[in-house]
């Protein structure tokens, strides 16, 4: 068993959303478990919150944030230096005491992120858990960390002031140890994408639910049908609670709105007075409930709203609705869509739409086979999210961190295997490929990748792709999915092939080649597209992470779905094996209105053909 320092900002009961809750889920799995848990923690006071620490373990709430009335609080620069050194001292006082054998980082967003470069000065192994971006926001949003790490000169200046000032300023390069649980697989391509550092361990562990807090199905009957909706979670502009208020009045008088959540008094006064603008103010309720009494607020309700417009990194929330049988609607946003599939589990709209909002609730009203369908993929949904689960990795992860042992961790799949979701459109394709694909005269086939189509635990050597068969342009599409390096059709079953993206995912793109040559009838075309290596946007990325002085791999360059970016030339060194190449071109970002964009586009597919998003080569079978 091993001895856990917990180090975050929030801890229930002084808390706001799911990413502290789930921490105490994890933390009490663990003490339940056998392992002696501490947890040092801001001394925010969250209003309303019970005043009598009921945690299983000790709880230091004993650390500063850079936080003040509900916003971020950025003070003058002696009171900046006072707070790090007391952040710096308390933590020295509580890992004496502790003798922590890993550290548990959860959510370090406003906090002192200088208490990092300590972990690492004192060698003590560490477990990250990332459940949303503030491996991405934490240095804008912490005063101390961006006066120093910004760019290489800042940072070199960040070393001697720690010297003079007597408190860390520069941060480290986190990624290079320990291990990074990540909540979802859009969370862990954020940080990629948009943080400092290289991860070297950087499993996806999704979070559960406490599912025996909840009714079993054969415990909740169907239900009438009353015009109670629900929303649940933090109160904040961002979560589409003014989105949902518009459809509220939209729909029949009887319809209401219960706002279960807490946030700042500022945000609940904001709503409350827009309610009351729009004529809603009797049919809206505002009650920050307590978390025991959540699973009778869901089951009192008739339908659960998730009308988040920010990329969320999962949701919890939509999973505890579905537990207690609710029928959810939602926007499917960030990593949400990695368990949410319209019209298997919810229904979903566009977010900040609230005419597709206020139909899909009638939908709803007016069908009870559709409710019965949403709650019985509901539950089968919850099911695969129990918190146990969750524990379990958490529990191989720091256990093999004390042990020094993260080069060998391995962890079970998630139960779910997050399926791909059914029922999402094809991403669009670039005008520059569809003129190819259209000139084509017979069948064509088209392999890509659907949304999510390369699922967490695949074998990611072998895709999942789709296999669009279109019999002539404009034609109706069959999808199917097969293994790209053995195609399920006869020999030169088609006269073009249009290969999207997966020369960059297969661990055998010349084998690729092969099965497109295979296929396609003598003569016939084969169009392939690649990531570019050269790509504008990455050069950019790269220019600025140099003046930052990011060390980032190459690998985070190229989205995490990718193996490989390829050059115009080695594209075209990759097909000329089975195709006779007979054009290139550059492909561009996806339309937009404005002028820029479409300059932009002119030149890559032209005179800049490989800076381009993606790299194209056109070619015949021999």
């Amino acid at each position: 068993m091993a001895r856990i320092l917990t180090l975050t900002n929030w801890y229930p009961p002084h808390h706001f959303g799911g990413y502290e809750v789930l921490c105490a889920d994890v933390m009490e799995g663990l003490h339940a478990r056998g392992h002696e848990v501490h947890v040092l923690c801001s001394d925010a006071v969250v209003p309303g919150a019970p005043p009598v620490e009921t945690s299983p373990f000790p709880v230091h709430r004993r650390l500063a944030m850079y936080w003040r009335d509900g916003a971020p609080w950025t003070p003058p620069l002696s009171q900046r230096v006072a707070l790090e050194r007391a952040n710096q001292r308390t933590f020295d006082e509580v890992v004496t005491q502790v003798e922590p054998d890993v550290i548990s980082v959860w959510h370090l967003g406003a906090i002192s992120l200088s208490l990092l470069t300590s972990i690492r000065r004192r060698r003590l192994p560490v477990v990250y858990a990332v459940c949303d971006d503030w491996l991405v926001y934490g240095i804008a949003l912490d005063p101390w960390s961006r006066l120093w790490n910004p760019s290489r000169l800042r940072r070199l200046a960040g070393h001697g002031a720690a010297r003079i000032l007597r408190t860390p300023a520069a941060l480290p390069d986190l990624g290079a140890e320990g291990c990074f649980c990540f909540l979802s697989r859009f969370t862990r391509e954020s940080a990629r994408l948009g943080s400092p550092w290289t991860f070297a361990v950087d499993p996806v562990v999704y979070p559960g639910i406490t599912r025996s807090a909840f009714a079993p199905p054969d415990d909740a009957p169907p239900r009438a049908w009353g015009w109670r909706l629900l929303y649940t979670g933090r109160l904040d502009p961002r979560k589409g609670t003014d989105t949902l208020l518009r459809a509220l009045a939209k729909l029949p008088p009887e319809a209401t709105v219960s706002f279960l959540g807490r946030g700042e008094q500022a945000e609940r006064a904001r709503l409350e007075r827009l309610a009351g603008e729009m004529g809603l103010a009797e049919r809206v309720v505002f009650d920050p409930v307590t978390r025991a009494q959540l699973p009778e607020a869901y089951a009192s309700h008739d339908c659960f709203i998730f009308p988040s417009e920010w990329p969320e990194p999962f949701g919890m929330v939509p999973l505890e609705a579905m537990a207690s049988g609710t029928p959810v609607v939602a926007t499917g946003v960030g990593g949400s869509a990695e368990f949410l599939a319209d019209g298997v589990n919810c229904l979903m709209f566009t977010p900040g739409d609230e005419v597709g909002l206020s139909e899909a609730v009638l939908r709803l009203a007016e069908s009870p086979a559709l409710r019965a369908t949403l709650r019985r993929g509901g539950w089968r949904c919850a099911d695969e999210f129990d918190v146990g689960s969750t524990v379990d990795a958490y529990d191989r992860a720091h256990t093999a961190a004390a042990g020094h042992e993260l080069a060998s961790l391995t962890l079970a799949p998630h139960p779910s295997g997050v399926r791909d979701v059914p029922g999402h459109p094809p991403p669009a394709l670039p005008a520059a490929v569809l003129a190819r694909v259209d000139a084509v005269d017979g069948p064509v086939l088209h392999l890509g990748t659907g949304p999510g189509a390369v699922g967490t635990d695949r074998d990611p050597a072998v895709p999942v792709v789709e296999l669009r068969y279109a019999p002539g342009p404009g034609a109706g599409r069959v999808q199917v999915e097969g293994d790209p390096l053995a195609l399920p059709f006869a020999d030169a079953s088609f006269a073009g092939v249009l290969c999207q993206d997966l020369v960059g995912r297969v661990q055998d793109p010349a084998a690729l080649i092969r099965e497109l040559a295979r296929v396609t009838r003598r003569s016939g075309t084969v169009t392939v597209v690649a990531p570019s290596r050269h790509n504008a946007a990455v050069a950019g990325r790269r220019l600025r992470d140099w003046w930052r002085g990011w060390r980032r791999s190459p690998a985070q360059y190229v989205a995490s779905d990718f193996r490989r970016a390829y050059s115009l030339r080695e594209l075209e060194a990759l097909v000329a094996g089975s195709i006779q190449v007979t054009g290139r071109a550059g492909v561009g970002w996806p339309e937009g209105s404005g002028r820029l964009r479409r300059w932009a586009n002119a030149a890559v597919e032209g005179p800049l053909r490989g800076i381009g998003r993606s790299v194209l080569v056109t070619g015949s079978v021999r």
